[in-house]
């Protein structure tokens, strides 16, 4: 409870949280603010001479055309996976800002296998994925670690130091893959096997960008039969059911739940927070990099320092924040996130409008779920003040 006087008057403006919720209203209340985002942002395109039902018609565009919706998920698959490793730290009151730079760590250890591949190291081909896999997930979760360690040992704040690692492992990404770092695609190491694949795409020099050497198909997720939709949302789902469980029916989740709750009372009631810490970061950190795994074999062709620039970590913090922590409604903001991104895509190219105005558009949308939101489970109330 909390009241705030208003200057010069007798009233204050009082915030009450609501003791009982409906278990359908925060659904409704979504469902409400997304739909009145969508037009009031229509005043937005008044005020620049468009016509909103033009935009509106060429956004309904997306939920029918399957290219449309395949660039949707292709936007929404890393946030997903940066979205559901926030579940359990947040749910336990330790705020991991470090998605960003796990997804990245996450997406560097994946190209190990790609680099020996390119160097003349040769795996049976069907083992690639599964390794990637394995070492986006460890990174990943290691590089989780050390702000857990450092909260649960000496009370560090996790928030900066989670940021900062993002620094870290973005730089270090610029190290590996800009001209004469170890990973450029143009270093010596690779010249032999790399010019030969370039060859045969009618290439006969190599580049030299910053980047590493495009992932071969062979290590790259392939689509689901059928569809044009990639096999990663799969992943997705059954890491999402995975995470629904251990969060509901496990001790592991429990256990987060009191902490969240208290953690001087988890503590007395014999919780290790040392030890639940360092297991719910490495999961945390291990989906996030997992992120960084998808986003490099479904979607992007090498690993480069533009991984960073959609920010797919920091749009995993309003992702979940808007899902109430469920790891299922992750999956469906992701997506609803995804349709967004690609329709104010689509209004820069076909209205030639401003990317500003486009993702005003998206933002006023956030704005007002959030507010939607804190409206479910907050009341204002104005009172007057006795002197």
């Amino acid at each position: 409870m909390m009241a705030i006087r208003i200057p010069g008057t007798k009233y204050a403006v009082k915030v009450e949280k609501r003791l009982i919720v409906r278990r359908e209203i925060p659904a409704i209340v979504s469902i409400a603010s997304a739909i009145a985002g969508i037009l009031l942002g229509g005043l937005i395109f008044i005020a620049v001479g468009i016509s909103p039902i033009d935009v509106y018609s060429r956004i309904g565009r997306i939920a029918i055309s399957p290219t449309a919706l395949m660039g949707a998920i292709e936007i929404a698959l890393p946030i997903m996976f940066t979205s559901m490793a926030l579940v359990l730290p947040f749910r336990m009151a330790f705020y991991n800002i470090g998605g960003e730079g796990q997804f990245e760590v996450g997406a560097i250890a994946a190209m190990i296998p790609v680099i020996f591949y390119w160097s003349g190291m040769d795996l049976p081909q069907f083992l690639y994925l599964p390794i990637m896999f394995m070492l986006a997930f460890i990174a990943g979760g290691f590089w989780g670690l050390l702000p857990a360690f450092l909260r649960a040992k000496w009370r560090v704040n996790e928030i900066l130091v989670t940021l900062m690692l993002n620094t870290i492992s973005l730089q270090l990404i610029w190290w590996l893959t800009t001209p004469g770092g170890p990973w450029n695609e143009a270093n010596p190491a690779f010249k032999e096997r790399y010019l030969a694949y370039l060859k045969e795409l009618g290439v006969h020099l190599i580049p030299g960008f910053k980047g590493t050497p495009v992932i071969p198909e062979f290590a790259r997720l392939p689509r689901i039969p059928g569809t044009l939709v990639n096999s990663g949302i799969l992943v997705a789902i059954i890491i999402a059911a995975i995470l629904y469980f251990i969060c509901t029916k496990t001790l592991l989740g429990y256990e987060v739940r009191v902490v969240g709750d208290s953690e001087r009372g988890a503590m007395y009631a014999g919780i290790n927070y040392l030890k639940l810490v360092l297991i719910v970061m490495f999961i945390s950190g291990g989906l996030a990099g997992l992120g960084g795994f998808i986003g490099i074999t479904a979607f992007l062709p090498k690993l480069s320092p533009e991984i960073g620039v959609a920010g797919y970590g920091y749009a995993g913090i309003i992702v979940a924040w808007l899902a109430r922590l469920n790891p299922i409604a992750c999956l469906l903001v992701s997506f609803f996130f995804g349709i967004l991104t690609k329709s104010a895509d689509l209004l820069q190219q076909e209205l030639k409008i401003s990317r500003f105005i486009a993702v005003g558009f998206e933002g006023l949308i956030f704005i007002l779920l959030v507010l939607g939101d804190f409206f479910v489970h907050y009341k204002v109330r104005l009172i007057k003040v006795r002197r």
